[in-house]
């Protein structure tokens, strides 16, 4: 409803995030202790949304969501999904793109993220079952471990302020798979 308006499109996304919804039945949303183990990681640019994923020990090919829309993403959160450095940014994206955030929606997000540290909402910092960077002896980045731990490295060359190419989206979704593989690595 909120994400249909016409005139406070934003006034309204933004009350619904801050809204404390109850229930009279427990929730199974969270319990997913039965759950496989899923990696994933996102990428946002101005035009485009990526999401990755695959299973803990999975040998298929992860799978790739170009621009998914809110209804696929709520499939992805009942799993024990596990990332790198998602607390500070993925879970953050994931949940925006779940309530009904737009691409570009979701890049300013990204903006508000990196550069002014805010954005953030509660309720997706636990929608992760954890994040390798939290726990790493060693804090550095994803590309450093790759490095270190000498698995395939991979740079994307695209400017990250820049809409992408439609030609390119399978090229993001790529350099996604990549930095899934190195998170369960």
């Amino acid at each position: 409803f909120a994400t249909e308006s016409t005139h406070q499109s934003d006034y309204c996304i933004k009350k619904v995030s801050q809204m404390k919804f109850k229930s009279d039945e427990p929730s199974d949303f969270v319990k997913n202790d039965d759950k496989p183990i899923v990696f994933f990681d996102v990428e946002v640019f101005p035009n485009l949304f990526v999401v990755v994923y695959k299973a803990e020990g999975d040998d298929t090919t992860p799978v790739k969501l170009i621009n998914p829309k809110p209804s696929e993403i709520e499939p992805l959160l009942k799993f024990r999904l596990v990332g790198f450095n998602n607390r500070k940014y993925d879970n953050h994206i994931l949940y925006a793109r779940y309530i009904g955030y737009s691409c570009a929606r979701l890049y300013q997000l990204s903006q508000d993220i990196i550069e002014r540290k805010t954005g953030f909402f509660g309720e997706a910092y636990n929608i992760s079952y954890t994040d390798i960077y939290d726990f790493a002896a060693k804090k550095q980045s994803l590309k450093k471990w790759e490095i270190e731990l000498g698995i395939h490295h991979q740079e994307l060359g695209l400017p990250w302020n820049k809409p992408v190419e439609e030609s390119l989206w399978v090229k993001v979704a790529d350099y996604c798979v990549n930095d899934v593989l190195a998170t369960e690595a």
